[in-house]
This record gives structure tokens, C-alpha cells and sequence, in this order.
């Protein structure tokens, strides 16, 4: 199932971005050196980081909503 949440960096910041349900490996806080926090997502085939604009509490209940 696709999740669809909000890019947060980059040149597509603001953009959809949809994310494979299975992929999802972990998902994280991560401070940045300016003091303010990403939410992250990390998983995929490779393993990689995807910074969203939903909060941690926001990501895993999407995560968890779509489990049913």
C-alpha cells in the first residue's frame, strides 16, 4: 500500500511524496544543527532516509491506519 506524505527537503519540498508501506523500516526524530526537528523515514530496497513535513506522531498514525 502507498502512503502519501509531505517532502521536506530538496528541491520538491512541499511535493506529494508516496512511500511503499513495506518499505518502512523505522521512522525517527532527528535534530538538525539549527535546533528544529525532522521526521524521518527510513527503509526501501537500499536503505534510505526520507525527510518528511508530518510529525512523528502524524507518520505512525498513517502507518498504523493502514495496517486495518
Amino acid at each position: 500500500m502507498m502512503l502519501k506524505f509531505t517532502n521536506a527537503v530538496g528541491p520538491y519540498s512541499g511535493n506529494p511524496l508516496y512511500i511503499n508501506s513495506e518499505w518502512i523500516v523505522s521512522v525517527y526524530e532527528e535534530s538538525t544543527d539549527g535546533g528544529s526537528v525532522n521526521t524521518v523515514i527510513y527503509g526501501g530496497p537500499s536503505g534510505i532516509p526520507w525527510y518528511v513535513e508530518e510529525s512523528l506522531n502524524e507518520v505512525v498514525k498513517i502507518i498504523n491506519g493502514a495496517k486495518h
